[in-house]
């Protein structure tokens, strides 16, 4: 785990579910114990705390101080040879913690080479652009370590990439639309006859039959020839 992300709320949840991690970790994290000085240590010094939470927090003194944070780690330790600039090989203790780091932190820098090698971000007016780009590559490179882990086969990144593409564009390619009517499935279909729209006279009965059986009704009109 990168020590951007790392800290002790994470590292206390992850125990939590059962889930086990180590990282290097900023000194300058909030929740972390004091340890030694660096002036007071010497190459090969470790100093540690372990909180309530069974959170261990390490600092190890080699050619610089480095800072470790486990949720499942003590105060195990094993040496290691280690050749001089003279060509003399000395035992070195180091801690166990140190070791387990180095023996993972791999997949981190696999990660990383990975997303590099086709690296697609651009520039953009809008930030979420690249946010949504860098989750979508991250999950390219993730996808390809499990398939490859799983699957055993040799297989490039460039042409995982490919065939996940060429997947994607088969699955959401339209159907092209047929001209006239569609056929039926061979129920039977029903049709419901419409109601005649009824009328809406804007005057009322009283006012339109008013002259109703008027006299002048009945009245022949004769026409007269000159």
């Amino acid at each position: 785990m990168d020590n951007f992300f790392s800290s002790v709320p994470l590292f206390e949840y992850l125990k939590t579910k059962n889930i086990y991690a180590v990282c290097t970790i900023r000194p300058d994290r909030l929740g972390l114990l004091k340890l030694i000085d660096d002036k007071k240590m010497k190459r090969g010094d470790l100093d540690y705390q372990i909180s309530d939470q069974g959170i261990s927090f390490f600092k190890w003194k080699d050619n610089r101080s480095v800072h470790f944070l486990s949720n499942y780690h003590g105060n195990d330790n094993y040496k290691v040879q280690r050749r001089l600039k003279d060509g003399t090989k000395i035992d070195v203790t180091t801690p166990i913690v140190v070791k387990d780091y180095n023996g993972h932190m791999g997949g981190i820098d696999k990660a990383d080479m990975l997303h590099a090698i086709y690296d697609r971000d651009s520039k953009s007016k809008k930030w979420w652009h690249r946010l949504f780009f860098a989750v979508l590559e991250m999950a390219y490179v993730n996808s390809y370590i499990a398939y490859v882990e799983v699957r055993r086969e040799k297989m490039s990144f460039l042409e995982y990439k490919r065939c996940i593409t060429k997947g994607l564009l088969t699955k959401s390619k339209p159907q092209p639309k047929r001209k006239g009517r569609p056929k039926s499935n061979g129920d039977e279909q029903t049709f419901c006859a419409k109601e005649r729209r009824k009328g809406n006279l804007s005057v009322s009965n009283d006012v339109r039959l008013e002259n109703r059986g008027c006299p002048l009704a009945n009245i022949r009109v004769e026409s007269r020839t000159l």
